[in-house]
């Protein structure tokens, strides 16, 4: 009997364990959304403007065929204005060419341009998803590395938007941070979270060949949200947003992100190239 009981017992607290861990990151979540709740209202007031959608047109030609692909979509954001030339940060993952593609366009959308699927449900006329999203700004790669994950677009335009500046120093344990991003399906998206890692610990490849110093923060994440920016209280970027964490359940953990330090030296190789 004693054993029976124990049984039962054990299996109460794994099944008890397995509903915290499902619910313990929505909970997580929702605690730091309605807790800084004024911080994201900043943000969306005075920041969101910086945030810009970057979408991949792949196009594919075998000699008896060709085609073109539209990407999903990732982020970046604007931290310089020269007359109606925008330059903005994103990851360089994001920027990447595949070898199977013979041309890449990268386009730009303002934090205000609809997506196609928004398009076409306010009423839009249907034009073909390729020619809908040429009409808007082709970037051009500046610069990139790999060893930071970092790369610096161009774009212009005679839209106005907001230009952030680079935080001079990094976050620090338990800063609050905001992320502003695109995550597949959704635009403009601003969560709040806590610097959670004390000090940049490495990650990267899996072969190790590439380690990068990056920050873990509990700002929520999806994919769609690579080279989004990270922001401190005063409106700086904290860091650029590579990548994320999940349990086994598929649920967000942590965000990891390039942090402010390596961004500006990142910046200052660019300048020197």
């Amino acid at each position: 009997m004693k054993t029976k009981q124990k049984t039962i017992f054990f299996k109460i607290i794994v099944v008890f364990i397995l509903i915290i861990s499902f619910f313990l990151p929505s909970i997580k979540s929702f605690i730091n959304q309605e807790m800084n709740r004024e911080f994201i209202e900043k943000v969306n007031k005075y920041a969101l403007s910086a945030n810009i959608k970057i979408v991949q047109l792949k196009y594919r030609n075998d000699g008896s065929s060709s085609s073109t692909s539209v990407s999903a979509g990732a982020s970046g954001v604007i931290i310089r204005k020269e007359n109606n030339k925008y330059y903005a940060l994103t990851a360089e993952h994001v920027v990447t060419e595949y070898d199977n593609i013979d041309k890449t366009q990268i386009i730009v959308m303002g934090y205000d341009d609809l997506d196609f699927k928004d398009y076409l449900s306010k009423g839009g006329e249907f034009q073909g998803i390729v020619n809908y999203y040429q009409q808007f700004p082709e970037a051009v790669v500046e610069y990139s590395n790999d060893k930071y994950d970092l790369a610096i677009i161009s774009f212009i335009t005679d839209e106005v938007y907001t230009v952030l500046p680079v935080a001079d120093e990094i976050p620090k344990y338990g800063d609050i941070v905001a992320s502003m991003s695109n995550p597949y399906g959704k635009r403009n998206i601003v969560t709040a979270g806590k610097i959670s890692s004390r000090k940049p610990r490495p990650f990267g490849d899996e072969a190790g060949k590439m380690q990068y110093p990056i920050i873990k923060h509990t700002s929520v994440l999806s994919e769609g949200s690579s080279g989004s920016a990270l922001l401190n209280e005063s409106l700086e970027i904290v860091g650029i947003n590579l990548g994320g964490s999940e349990n086994i359940f598929r649920q967000y953990i942590s965000g990891m992100a390039m942090p402010s330090d390596r961004i500006r030296a990142f910046l200052e190789e660019w300048e020197n190239w």
